[in-house]
């Protein structure tokens, strides 16, 4: 593809490849710019009616419009060829930044405030990206965020593939289309539907990763590794991570929805009180069967103290009445 021209974009170089496609760096040259173009995989558009259903879509992605999300300029096709043009983001992405180790909680809190707005942003926007993870985080220059690929896997994706990825057996044969599985909440593996708290699980697992160094889920084996997403609770983070910034990365990876928080934009407001250091995050506990027990316990010895009490008094005999005699000053 290296020399090749697809419409008005020269290419220039291999950028990198997916289960998404082939990305490269490519020369607009109308604009006379340097764009990161995709080439979706052969077959992934299996119809024109696919194909405008895409088109359709991939312009309501053109139009997220946030610093921390990389735009998409144009989709076209060409010989047979699909291809999305994209904001090409030089420098290098936030997994291949991982590969020296875990960041600075500062930097961790920084980055990940960046791209939970950027997730804000396109949740207003009704897009969900559904592929969160660190190589769809790219770094500018000056080290800032810039998500890519939003909504991609939504538009790759077909009724087929979400029935395959309704197990954990399966699900991997379609890594990078219904997802990325280290990256994929359990409401994703089970094959219902995601929605704006999959990506904040996503974000979870991205913060975690950051701080550790390493994936809060292992396993030599897809099935392996799905189990452990949806039984296992990650281990704790190394003592040099704070308290406030661990609550709010196990409350990201909660295996019940309904438990994380409900929008990227809480766990940015969370991230950037952590980075001011005004007030620790309120983070709401999690209920366990002691907490309910204990509380019980509570509640049934008031009662009994109270019960105790009335039978004393009605046991006891009632003092005579003392008379008050008020005397004039």
């Amino acid at each position: 593809m290296v020399g090749k021209k697809l419409g008005h974009y020269q290419i220039t170089e291999k950028l990198g490849a997916g289960g998404m496609g082939e990305v490269y760096r490519a020369r607009d040259e109308r604009l006379e710019r340097d764009v990161a173009v995709k080439v979706l995989p052969s077959g992934a558009l299996l119809d024109e009616q696919t194909r405008k259903r895409f088109k359709r879509e991939a312009l309501t992605l053109s139009k997220l419009n946030h610093p921390h999300i990389a735009t998409i300029f144009d989709f076209d096709t060409q010989d047979g060829v699909d291809f999305l043009v994209m904001e090409y983001v030089p420098g290098e992405t936030l997994a291949e930044k991982l590969k020296s180790g875990p960041l600075a909680e500062k930097e961790v809190t920084r980055l990940g405030t960046q791209v939970a707005a950027a997730l804000e942003e396109a949740h207003e926007h009704g897009v969900i990206h559904r592929d969160l993870k660190p190589g769809n985080v790219a770094l500018t220059a000056k080290s800032d965020a810039k998500v890519l690929d939003f909504g991609i896997a939504k538009l790759l994706q077909s009724k087929e593939d979400i029935a395959e990825a309704a197990t954990v057996d399966t699900v991997t044969k379609t890594l990078g289309v219904a997802g990325t599985l280290p990256y994929m909440a359990p409401e994703q593996l089970r094959g219902k539907e995601v929605d704006a708290r999959t990506d904040i699980w996503a974000l979870g697992v991205l913060l975690y990763e950051a701080a550790r160094g390493e994936r809060p889920f292992q396993g030599n084996t897809g099935h392996e590794l799905g189990s452990a997403i949806l039984n296992q609770r990650p281990a704790p983070l190394p003592p040099n991570v704070s308290s406030v910034l661990q609550a709010v990365i196990e409350r990201c990876l909660e295996k019940e929805p309904g438990q994380r928080y409900q929008r990227p934009g809480e766990v940015r407001a969370a991230l950037e009180t952590i980075q001011t250091g005004a007030v620790a995050p309120r983070v709401a506990a999690r209920p366990t069967r002691l907490w309910w027990w204990a509380a019980g316990a509570g509640a049934a010895l008031v009662v009994l103290v109270a019960v105790f009490i009335l039978l004393f008094r009605l046991a006891r005999p009632e003092a005579p009445a003392q008379a008050w005699i008020i005397k004039p000053l």
